[in-house]
């Protein structure tokens, strides 16, 4: 059988722009507005803002640009300050790719005045990858919930995103074979420990996260810059028999076959499932109802007695009524709910300090119960890409609304998927806490035309003020 880095490598280096189907292109432009935005949001979050702090401490030399406020530092902090950015409304679409991969081959393609053409092909190519081995490493831990109702006692979340970040870095940067496979050995040294579990334990919820995303983006560009200097990894870490697989994928789960499987032909960005709400992917299903519940029979949150959102198992917070700050809002069903009752717009300002702190939210959160529903896994085992949701409505008025659904919006399933002018709306919410009307309809238009551009430097200057 073939090795998995060299049939990397043999798509990476092999594949052109003009080899990629129009509709992939189309994809990743969707899926940079959707990124891009998500970082101009994510100024309004502590995440974000720690990120930019740091970087305006670290600076460097000024080559790539912070997203949203401007000003330049080198490209691995720009990368990190970036990706908190866009991880900080946690909007992000599933699985966490463009956290990772997007602020890393942006800062790399900036520095080093990379066209539009070459910034697309990168881009399509660093996400398939990533992709790949998030397909094969997300198993395990939808597994577990499928058969024992939590997650595994150590599992990662998304840190493999940053090998195929470097891949992206790699290309940017002109390596050649033989530096591209050791650019990959050392981003998968690089890779943080998988101590999701951890994570999801704690309480009140840390600003790190389920990865330490900004951290897999700079990894991923120092992987290839110091590659680039003739500094080594293992370039077969992914093929060893104590490599990569054995110590981070473990053992059971790794999947080789599929990772290679339709390499160039089957591009996973296709499968890009988009978030309308800044919160766990969880959770949308039962927003996405009651939403249509509410347009339905026109109640307000007064005519509310009880909310019950019966759906798949929930382990990400321990007390989901607990709100102590951003991420802990991210991940309560009740908190969420609450919002949607009380007419905010999702987008940044479902985390701002007024609804966190918002007596009538936090009154009317204990209305909501979140219940495993058996009608999840059931349909999960038909249908994997499902996220089955049923919300039942008791109103004053002694009547009990309810209804259903076995995708929720942002899926690729029916009339699910995300218009290109929905991801541009919420492009428009996100930006427009910073950035003039004016910048937004550019920043918008170039991103749809970037294959014309010789560089990025017009969009960096109409994604910032």
């Amino acid at each position: 059988m073939k090795k998995v880095t060299d049939a990397i490598l043999d798509f990476a280096l092999n594949t052109r722009y003009e080899d990629i189907p129009e509709d992939v292109i189309h994809e990743v432009k969707r899926v940079l507005i959707d990124g891009i935005g998500n970082a101009l949001g994510g100024l309004s979050s502590d995440k974000g803002k720690y990120g930019v702090s740091f970087a305006h401490k670290v600076g460097g030399t000024p080559e790539s640009t912070l997203i949203g406020i401007g000003g330049k530092c080198s490209a691995p902090i720009a990368a990190f300050a970036n990706a908190e950015l866009l991880n900080g409304l946690d909007m992000d679409p599933i699985p966490h790719i463009p956290p990772i991969v997007i602020p890393s081959l942006l800062a790399v393609a900036e520095a080093k005045k990379s066209s539009g053409k070459d910034f697309l092909l990168a881009m399509a190519i660093a996400h398939d990858v990533a992709a790949r081995l998030n397909s094969v490493l997300g198993s395990v831990m939808m597994a577990s919930l499928e058969k024992y109702g939590k997650t595994p006692d150590v599992f990662g979340n998304s840190n493999e995103n940053m090998l195929g970040a470097a891949i992206g870095n790699a290309l940017l940067m002109k390596l050649d074979r033989e530096q591209t496979a050791h650019a990959l050995g050392i981003s998968a040294y690089f890779c943080p420990l998988p101590v999701c579990r951890d994570w999801e334990s704690t309480i009140p919820k840390s600003l790190i996260k389920y990865a330490p995303v900004s951290w897999c983006a700079q990894g991923a560009v120092q992987a290839a810059m110091i590659a680039a200097e003739g500094y080594t990894g293992n370039p077969y870490t992914l093929d060893s028999e104590y490599g990569f697989p054995v110590i981070y994928c473990r053992e059971d789960v790794w999947n080789p076959e599929k990772v290679m499987d339709g390499l160039g032909e089957k591009w996973a960005i296709r499968n890009t499932m988009y978030k309308p709400y800044p919160c766990c992917r969880f959770l949308h299903a039962s927003l996405d109802v009651f939403y249509r519940l509410k347009e339905k029979y026109d109640f307000s949150a007064t005519d509310i007695v009880a909310v019950r959102c019966n759906t798949g198992p929930f382990v990400a917070h321990p007390d989901q009524y607990a709100i102590h700050n951003q991420v802990d809002a991210q991940f309560s069903g009740p908190y969420n709910i609450a919002l949607a009752a009380f007419g905010y717009v999702p987008g940044p300002q479902w985390q701002d300090k007024k609804c966190l702190t918002d007596p009538r939210v936090l009154e009317f959160m204990h209305r909501v119960q979140m219940i495993v529903a058996p009608e999840y896994s059931a349909l999960k085992k038909t249908q994997p890409g499902s996220f089955y949701a049923r919300v039942e409505i008791d109103l004053k008025d002694g009547t009990t609304i309810q209804d259903s659904t076995d995708y929720p919006r942002g899926s690729n399933s029916g009339d699910c998927r995300l218009s290109d002018e929905e991801l541009m709306e919420r492009f428009r919410i996100c930006a427009g806490i910073i950035i003039p009307d004016s910048k937004i309809e550019r920043a918008l238009d170039i991103i749809m035309h970037l294959e014309n551009y010789d560089s990025l430097d017009p969009l960096m200057e109409s994604i910032t003020l």
